[in-house]
């Protein structure tokens, strides 16, 4: 058997993300891994861009997309014949996969990720994934990025 039993994938329906979650199920199945999915709805980002006025409306919008993306991902790789399970989470994108690697202790965590703009860089904006890093200390991270990126 093999010492990787149970991967997460962050997983937010993006072009980055789709390709996590198809390197995310190619290394599941190579390892006979089981696959967490994990769909994060971050109201508090989402609050702020709306200056503070984020209805009741726009929050259910956001925690049915957040399902609705969860479900693709985990219809996808259950269609692979891969043991998965799928958890909405709520909070910040790097506090809840914290929160969710304390909890079940996957092996590896996958996420997607996207180069970011000059601007973004120069404005000292990490990716999600640097702070991960940081954070998850001892747990092996796999960043997918798109082809030519």
């Amino acid at each position: 058997m093999s010492p990787f039993a149970k991967l997460l994938l962050v997983y937010d329906g993006s072009a980055e993300a789709q390709a996590a979650l198809e390197r995310c199920a190619q290394l599941s199945l190579a390892l006979s891994a089981q696959v967490d999915v994990i769909s994060v709805v971050d109201a508090e980002s989402a609050n702020a861009h709306c200056a503070g006025l984020l209805s009741d409306l726009a929050f259910h919008r956001l925690e049915e997309l957040a399902r609705s993306t969860l479900d693709h991902a985990v219809r996808q790789l259950t269609g692979d014949g891969i043991v998965a399970s799928g958890y909405v989470s709520f909070g910040r994108l790097n506090d809840v996969v914290l929160r969710h690697t304390q909890a079940f202790n996957p092996d590896l965590v996958v996420v997607g990720h996207r180069a970011q703009a000059r601007r973004s860089r120069w404005w000292g904006s990490r990716s999600a994934h640097h702070e991960l890093t940081e954070r998850l200390g001892g747990t092996t991270i796999v960043t997918v990025t798109l082809p030519g990126t």
